[in-house]
């Protein structure tokens, strides 16, 4: 009937158990008609409209509801009534969207904060707690005009990422970066003398020296796996403040180092070159961290600032050097200084164990100050610098650069391709409405053919998607662009606001991008909400930060979650940093206070100030599992999927199963029972019966060959064909994909790929 949940230390216990809902008056629920659990989830349907589950991890437990349809002629509000486990009882001021759960003496044990509720198109909508008795909870929604199905709380906060030696003003979550289960977050105002890989922490003997934190993730917990210090540590080098992974791979910035070395692996002593900066190169093995590259500029300059921003794709990382002077353009030209603080970006590259330098990056229409290499980002052979003081009045893509007369400091992006080894510059993008003093390219971030700019300073009043850019009433609010690239042609997609624009809020100041997900920060926003979608309204905790999620479906973006901690305070600048790689969110929070240290401390000790903090939260992603057959020519087919599970009818959820014995016969088909593993042939059948067949299609590519391509758009299929599943299809499901095609020498005559699970969205 319901889920208790106890402590490892103390003696209560409490659970929530739902009884009856209804809109207007509430009906009695019976037993569910099915209870399935996979991982940390439970899901229990208890009718043809209602799904309840629960996600058990390393931060507690979630409890959420999916609500399918509502009855034709039904009234506002729904309502859920659940009654209270165990000993504890519900404290609601008046009606609201957090609980305390109170002992007898009047202690709150713990608290159920931050209720959300959204429809199918993402409108959130009214909802609160009210207590009913001294052990009941009603939850009531407003559900007038919702567009079913309905969600509660959909985006999780995971982890609450601390130093191992939280101190005050190291502004932890300065930068951070994520890479499948590894995360690293920088303090770049740390101070102990360490050098290398987990040296003395304790030591404060170098100010301002910075360090890097490595964490992992493991059986859904985080726990610290590293702490990096440069190899030459000194006070005020700024070690952190930038940093970037990829695989067993971390890069970090140290934009104030001092040497004259230049190169790879070159005299680190030498101090004699002021702010030169460098960048340091870490790699795992076995769990083992160690250095592997110092990096420093071909043309090291005092006050050069390299390694001010720094960004890995695989072999290939690239640094920028914003206040580097010389006056070349293009790739590889002259380093010859005559053009102040025009900045410069330096691509290197891997091969077995070795980094080298492998192009000198500036602007094509390089200017002083225009601080070309503030930002930089890669993505295979894709890399996009930054030159947030750049000038022109260009609009668009590949405008004029030229009239740098009436916009100043406008900003602008440059894209880069590599064919071969050879670097070329693809693209000069410019924001679509272009002002002065924007400082569009301040942020970037890449991802495939998908490129998302910042502009901190924009000032318009638009909120949400490709809003009106003419007005200019909201000063320093902040907007993000999106560029996508087609035929090797970039285009804007969208012009991104807050769903809650405000001056000065600098949305834009951080962004980050993984295929159709999107997260942008904006460190300055006002509001005292805490946790996913709370009230925007009240800008009373000035400069607590704000992170926002937008995600992509068809081609078409639309914000997805607004994100503020879980322990949001006045002059935290959550948002200060983020970062995103399949269904994780990273945000920093580099003021925050408290005195916690290691994952998921005490949050609520605000003594330890601008130590900072960093906030892990997960979007759940169609994740690939079990085994694909080999076909009787050695083909193993791969199921993968693109854009976002929604269900909404204008979604697109392309499924491809690529490696398929070219010109045969397939299907794909799904199931909503969860997994198997029946051994067919060489592979497993891996989706549970009932199921879904779509419709018969043939492969691409040459008979007797491994180059056949199945693919569908799911959603579109599902428009046009009704389900015949044994419940009915609603957001929150967890749904399971596997492709068959023929195999005729087989003596099964088929071949099945492995199989794709996710949970669909509204």
């Amino acid at each position: 009937r319901g889920v208790t949940t106890t402590p490892d230390g103390g003696s209560w216990s409490w659970g929530l158990e739902l009884q009856s809902y209804g809109w207007d008056v509430a009906s009695p629920v019976r037993a569910p008609l099915s209870t399935n659990t996979e991982g940390g989830r439970l899901s229990r349907v208890w009718d043809e409209r209602v799904n309840e589950w629960y996600v058990n991890d390393s931060r507690g437990l979630e409890h959420g509801f999916t609500v399918a349809s509502r009855p034709a002629g039904a009234k506002a509000p729904l309502i859920l009534d659940l009654s209270v486990r165990g000993g504890l009882r519900p404290v609601v001021s008046s009606c609201g969207r957090d609980v305390a759960f109170t002992e007898a003496h009047g202690g709150a044990a713990l608290n159920y904060n931050g209720l959300t509720v959204f429809d199918a198109l993402g409108n959130a909508l009214d909802a609160n707690w009210c207590s009913i008795g001294s052990d009941r909870l009603r939850l009531q929604v407003d559900d007038a005009g919702a567009h079913y199905p309905l969600t509660v709380d959909p985006v999780v906060q995971q982890a609450y990422l601390k130093a191992a030696n939280t101190d005050a003003g190291d502004r932890f979550g300065h930068s951070v970066s994520v890479s499948g289960d590894t995360v690293v977050v920088s303090a770049r105002f740390e101070d102990s003398s360490a050098t290398g890989v987990n040296g003395n922490q304790a030591d404060n003997g170098a100010t301002d020296s910075g360090a890097a934190y490595v964490f992992v993730r493991s059986g859904g917990g985080w726990i610290q796996q590293a702490y990096l210090k440069a190899s030459n540590t000194e006070a005020y080098d700024d070690f952190g403040a930038s940093v970037a992974v990829s695989g067993d791979t971390v890069v970090v910035g140290a934009y104030a180092e001092d040497s004259g070395a230049t190169g790879v692996n070159g005299n680190e002593v030498n101090n004699n070159v002021t702010d030169s900066g460098a960048a340091y190169v870490f790699v795992r093995s076995g769990g083992v961290w160690s250095q592997q590259a110092y990096l420093k500029a071909s043309n090291t300059g005092q006050f050069d600032e390299f390694g001010v921003a720094v960004a890995i794709s695989g072999d290939t990382l690239v640094v920028g050097a914003f206040r580097e002077d010389s006056s070349a353009t293009g790739v590889n030209g002259s380093q010859a200084n005559n053009a102040f603080d025009a900045g410069a970006a330096y691509v290197f590259v891997r091969s077995g164990g070795v980094w080298s330098q492998q192009a000198y990056l500036k602007a094509s229409n390089t200017g002083n100050n225009d601080w070309f290499g503030v930002s930089v980002a890669i993505d295979q052979d894709t890399a996009v610098i930054g030159a947030r003081y750049e000038d022109s009045d260009a609009t668009g893509v590949n405008g004029s650069q030229g009239n740098n007369s009436a916009t100043l400091d406008s900003g602008a992006a440059y894209v880069f391709v590599r064919s071969g080894s050879v670097w070329s510059q693809q693209a000069y993008l410019k924001a679509s409405n272009t002002e002065a003093n924007d400082s569009f390219g301040a942020a970037l971030a890449v991802s495939g053919d998908t490129v998302v700019v910042g502009a901190l300073w924009e000032d318009s009043n638009a909120t949400g998607v490709n809003g009106n850019q003419a007005n200019n009433s909201a000063v320093d609010s902040g907007a993000a662009y999106v560029f996508v690239r087609s035929n090797g042609a970039w285009a804007q997609q969208a012009y991104l606001k807050a769903s809650n624009t405000t001056t000065t809020d600098r949305f834009g100041y951080s962004v980050a991008v993984h295929g159709d997900a999107l997260l942008v920060g904006a460190p300055l926003e006002d509001s005292n909400a805490t946790g996913l979608n709370g009230n925007q309204a009240d800008d009373s905790a000035a400069q607590a930060g704000a992170a926002y999620v937008f995600v992509r479906t068809g081609g078409v973006w639309s914000q997805r979650a607004y994100l503020k901690a879980s322990n949001g305070q006045t002059g935290d600048h959550f948002g200060w940093s983020v970062a995103v790689h399949g269904g994780t969110l990273l945000v920093g929070a580099n003021r925050e206070d408290s005195g916690a240290t290691g994952v998921n401390g005490n949050q609520a000790d605000n003594s330890v100030v601008d130590s900072g903090a960093t906030y892990v939260f997960s979007l759940p992603v169609p994740v690939a599992y079990c085994t694909g057959g080999v076909s009787t020519i050695g083909c193993v087919p791969s199921i993968r999927a693109t854009g976002w599970p929604g269900i909404a009818a204008t979604s697109g959820f392309p499924i491809t199963v690529e490696n398929v014995d070219g010109q045969r016969q397939g299907l794909i088909f799904y199931g909503v029972s969860g997994r198997t593993a029946t051994v067919w042939g060489t592979g497993f059948l891996c989706v549970k019966a009932p199921t879904q067949r779509m419709v018969a299609q043939n492969s691409g590519g040459t008979n007797g060959l491994c180059d056949g391509v199945l693919s569908e758009d799911w959603l579109a299929y599902l428009a046009s064909h009704p389900l015949a599943l044994g419940q009915p299809f609603a957001a929150g499901a967890t749904v399971n994909m596997q492709a068959w095609y023929r195999d005729p020498p087989s003596p099964k005559a088929t071949n099945l790929s492995n199989a794709l699970e996710f949970v669909t969205e509204p």
